[in-house]
């Protein structure tokens, strides 16, 4: 505690701070075709990057993925159709379930996340597990610019699927329960002022200490996080192993 009164790695103060996840909605169409759209993984089988970069034009900054998947199970179709009084109970309910099954098809719209220091992951001062050590309490909200990056992101894909044929469009924007990749709460840099680690993933304040995931983005891009760590991770291994001289130094 003497040495690191604000917490190990903390002279910046921003150790847990500027957490980012993805914001995520999506967008489904459903054609008169049988696309036989059930089948297969859920996945992105095409996507399009056409808004990834900032463009002045726009009310917003950064970008997002539009990723194209599949659409909804027969099960899902079921239950959701009917429930929103889409598919008939009855002796219309088989017709009904014919007309949407196979025929959906899913646009994602995935949003680069930006870094803000009051979205955080601090400890909370009352929840505590068996052992008394204190859980981790998150504090998120959504940007406005966020907001209005999805809400550009619901409107073209929209028009994707209007343009397709699809005879209903169904718009979720932001979708409870989603964003998923938590990222940003142990930043990169080069001023130890501004950051947590160095450019190759080293502690400013302790030389021994180094972080290797997805804690070190600056921001979240619009793509999954994986190929990202796993490169910056064969990255900080090979800067190392070319420092082991003077690693501590």
């Amino acid at each position: 505690p003497a040495r690191f009164p604000d917490g190990l790695a903390n002279r910046s103060g921003l150790v847990g701070k500027n957490l980012m996840f993805h914001p995520w909605g999506f967008v489904q169409g459903i054609f008169e075709d049988r696309l036989e759209s059930h089948l297969g993984p859920m996945g992105t089988c095409m996507l399009s990057q056409e808004f990834y970069e900032t463009d002045p034009n726009r009310d917003f900054v950064r970008g997002y993925t539009l990723q194209i998947t599949r659409g909804q199970s027969a099960a899902a179709t079921a239950v959701n159709h009917t429930l929103r009084g889409n598919i008939p109970w009855g002796a219309d309910h088989h017709a009904g379930f014919e007309k949407y099954a196979g025929g959906s098809v899913n646009m994602n719209i995935c949003c680069e996340d930006l870094p803000e220091e009051c979205n955080t992951v601090t400890l909370d001062p009352n929840l505590t597990d068996s052992d008394g050590i204190p859980a981790p309490k998150i504090t998120y909200r959504l940007s406005e610019n966020s907001e209005r990056m999805m809400q550009h992101g619901v409107n073209k894909a929209t028009e994707a699927l209007q343009a397709a044929g699809a005879f209903q469009i169904d718009a979720h924007g932001h979708t409870r329960g989603t964003g998923w990749h938590l990222l940003g709460t142990a930043r990169m840099g080069n001023d130890p002022e501004k950051s947590v680690v160095n450019s190759w993933g080293r502690s400013h304040d302790v030389k021994n200490l180094f972080i290797i995931d997805g804690s070190i983005f600056v921001t979240a891009g619009a793509v999954n996080p994986t190929t990202t760590i796993q490169a910056l991770a064969l990255y900080i291994a090979e800067t190392m192993k070319k420092n082991l001289a003077n690693l501590f130094d």
